[in-house]
């Protein structure tokens, strides 16, 4: 299943009662608490209209795309966990550094090829490098991007499991 962008619109009216002299930012500040009623409870009751978004389908921004932000990497258990947008939440093992893998979006579909580099003359002795697969227009003219992009990853001694579930519950 492919993601598609629509616009939706809401028409929202409310009554409230105020002073005869009241100002503007008054009648604004009164009518707040019941139009956040209304978007909690009624919402669907407000709905004028949805339509395709045909000038900006899904895509035309960099932001619709999936990215990685962060990257957790156990070393001792040979397991990394990459966490971005779009990108499902998941437990990795790997058997060798350097090996390539792919990682996939929600739809299932690969959008980064990836690496862990194990070199113990840098500052960072682990590198995460990855490669964008994700077909992208340029001037008219769709290319796959073939950059290199990194992330030093946070090498973790916990299981990345349990690290997971304590940001679930954090959040």
């Amino acid at each position: 299943m492919s993601k598609v962008a629509k616009l939706v619109y809401y028409s929202f009216v409310t009554r409230v009662v105020v002073e005869d002299d009241a100002t503007q930012e008054d009648i604004i500040r009164e009518s707040k608490r019941r139009i956040l009623e209304k978007v909690n409870n009624e919402l669907g009751e407000n709905l004028e209209e949805i339509i395709d978004d045909e000038e900006c389908p899904v895509g035309a921004f960099d932001t619709d795309l999936p990215s990685i932000h962060r990257v957790l990497l156990n070393v001792e258990e040979k397991t990394y966990s990459v966490i971005g947008k779009v990108l499902p939440v998941q437990v990795r093992k790997f058997d060798n550094f350097s090996d390539w893998d792919s990682v996939e979006d929600l739809n299932g579909e690969p959008v980064f090829d990836v690496q862990i580099d194990d070199d113990p003359d840098c500052d960072n002795p682990y590198q995460f490098q990855y490669v964008n697969l994700i077909w992208i227009e340029d001037e008219g003219n769709w290319r796959m991007g073939l950059d290199y992009e990194g992330v030093v990853p946070e090498v973790v001694t916990e299981p990345i499991t349990e690290i997971l579930v304590k940001m679930l519950q954090k959040n």
